[in-house]
């Protein structure tokens, strides 16, 4: 009975999987490769961990054995996309995903002995979890700079559950090793994946595009489209939050929080993440905080009185922590690094060192509104305005 009932479990929750997945084609860019590939791992494990180990003996499911080993770095990445707004892969996480996909294709050739195999396993359940923990650390230590409030919500119920069941799964599989475990656990397993998969199912059909675009943004919208009005009562609100960043240059303060900007406005936090997130459009803190620390940094490196200023030295004096986020944030934003953009502005015309319009944007008139710029928005639709026509001349008369 408990056979039937896994396998019955196994293949409702492999439907449901591939019914997301279909789902998940329609998607923007972002959120089409962010999640198709955690679910084709998920899917992938659950054929591979069904009673018999088939993707072991039978060389054709070797793909699915590969995929399912995957699933930490799937997991992590989601984590990494959604959660911090990211879309670059850290050179540690290259790593540890080389060791992932060659540790698989070393089990799967079957050229070692199983001594060296049994060690294959325990690189593989050790590289996975540290995926996981790194994938719940992210989600536990950016929540307090996350201003988009329905992800804040989502990040526990929803990547939070995802990756403690796959730790439990993970250190479960570490204890029994080449054992079977109970059949019991087996049933549990499968059945909190099913239950998981099919709440995901029914919240992404029936809030589907509130869902996308809370966790990963809303796709480019035309111009337009980022023309909003705002109720008067922020227009102070949002004024003194200027004066802060720009006059007062709280950005200064490498350890300045929202808690702590929302102290020195006078408001609450709530409503200061609603402030940036919606009037502003930044997703998160760090991310807002950042656009004046880069212009402050931009505007010192463009002047030949600070020539002879170290990058490291500017980063730090605006704010910056550290190099590395600094570098990372400032090639987000410019497309070159700091270095790269301080020398071209001593052979290339400023104009050329602008920030690349969108694909298929017309380059001849203003830039098009920029998402990694939100501030500047509201002043590239003024500049994209057509200038009137000056009033005729009166001729006079004979």
């Amino acid at each position: 009975m408990p056979d039937s009932t896994e396998l019955l479990l196994r293949t409702v929750a492999i439907s449901l999987a591939l019914v997301l997945a279909l789902h998940g084609l329609a998607l923007g860019r972002r959120p089409r490769l962010a999640l198709l590939p955690l679910l084709a791992c998920l899917a992938s494990y659950l054929v591979c961990s069904a009673p018999g180990a088939l993707c072991l003996s039978e060389a054709w499911l070797a793909p699915l054995l590969l995929a399912s080993v995957m699933f930490p770095v799937a997991h992590w990445w989601l984590a990494h996309t959604a959660f911090a707004d990211r879309n670059d892969v850290p050179w540690l996480a290259r790593i540890g995903a080389l060791v992932q996909l060659g540790g698989a294709l070393a089990l799967v050739s079957g050229w070692f002995p199983s001594v060296v195999c049994a060690g294959l396993h325990g690189l593989l359940h050790a590289t996975g979890t540290a995926f996981v923990l790194v994938a719940l650390w992210r989600i536990w230590s950016s929540r307090r700079g996350d201003l988009v409030a329905g992800r804040r919500a989502l990040r526990f119920w929803l990547l939070g559950y995802v990756g403690l069941h796959g730790l439990a799964v993970l250190i479960v599989e570490w204890i029994y090793g080449a054992t079977p475990a109970p059949a019991w656990l087996g049933v549990l397993n499968v059945a909190l994946i099913t239950t998981a998969l099919g709440v995901v199912l029914a919240f992404l059909t029936q809030l589907r595009t509130t869902a996308i675009e809370t966790l990963f943004g809303a796709e480019p919208q035309p111009q337009t489209a980022l023309v909003t009005i705002a109720p008067l009562s922020d227009e102070p609100w949002l004024d003194r939050l200027k004066t802060l960043m720009t006059s007062g240059r709280v950005y200064l303060d490498p350890g300045l929080s929202l808690a702590s900007l929302a102290q020195r406005l006078g408001l609450p936090e709530y409503r200061l993440r609603e402030l940036i997130n919606r009037r502003l459009g930044f997703r998160n803190f760090p991310s807002f905080v950042n656009h004046y620390r880069l212009e402050d940094v931009q505007g010192k490196l463009a002047d030949p009185a600070f020539d002879r200023r170290p990058v490291l030295t500017l980063a730090l004096a605006a704010g910056f922590g550290s190099i590395g986020p600094f570098n990372r944030a400032f090639r987000d934003r410019y497309g070159m690094t700091p270095t790269a953009f301080r020398g071209g502005l001593r052979t290339t015309p400023e104009a050329a060192l602008r920030p690349p319009p969108p694909p298929g944007g017309d380059t001849s008139g203003p830039a098009e509104p920029d998402p990694r710029r939100p501030l500047e928005n509201e002043r590239v639709r003024v500049a994209m305005q057509p200038t009137p026509a000056p009033p005729p001349v009166p001729r006079p008369r004979p």
